[in-house]
């Protein structure tokens, strides 16, 4: 079995890197429009476009969040496969018994 380390080692660190890099993206563009200040108004309509507003704030939150999380669970687990089959010993595997095809069957 052919297993390209270094491949798999750059994936792992790519995809780290993505979930940083959205997660910081995420964190300053919500950051700017957190920066905007209160932009609804005190009156019943402002309220409540206000409450919308942070309704959808929090799922976008929520929402990349998880991305960010997925993100770097692939990477996490790239390192681990990687780290795996470089220690399982894959020649032994040849040279395992074979197993035999003409087994008895009950009832014969």
């Amino acid at each position: 079995m052919l297993i390209d380390h270094p491949e798999l080692d750059q994936a792992s660190k790519a995809f780290l890197q993505e979930g940083h890099d959205l997660a910081i993206t995420i964190n300053t563009l919500l950051g700017k429009i957190d920066d905007l200040g209160d932009v609804y108004g005190d009156d019943d309509s402002g309220r409540q476009a206000k409450k919308a507003f942070d309704q959808a704030r929090d799922n976008i939150a929520g929402y990349s969040g998880a991305i960010c999380a997925a993100y770097t669970g692939a990477g996490n687990n790239l390192d681990l496969m990687n780290a795996n089959v470089d220690v399982a010993d894959w020649a032994s595997a040849v040279e395992l018994p074979a197993v035999e095809t003409n087994v008895p069957r009950f009832g014969t």
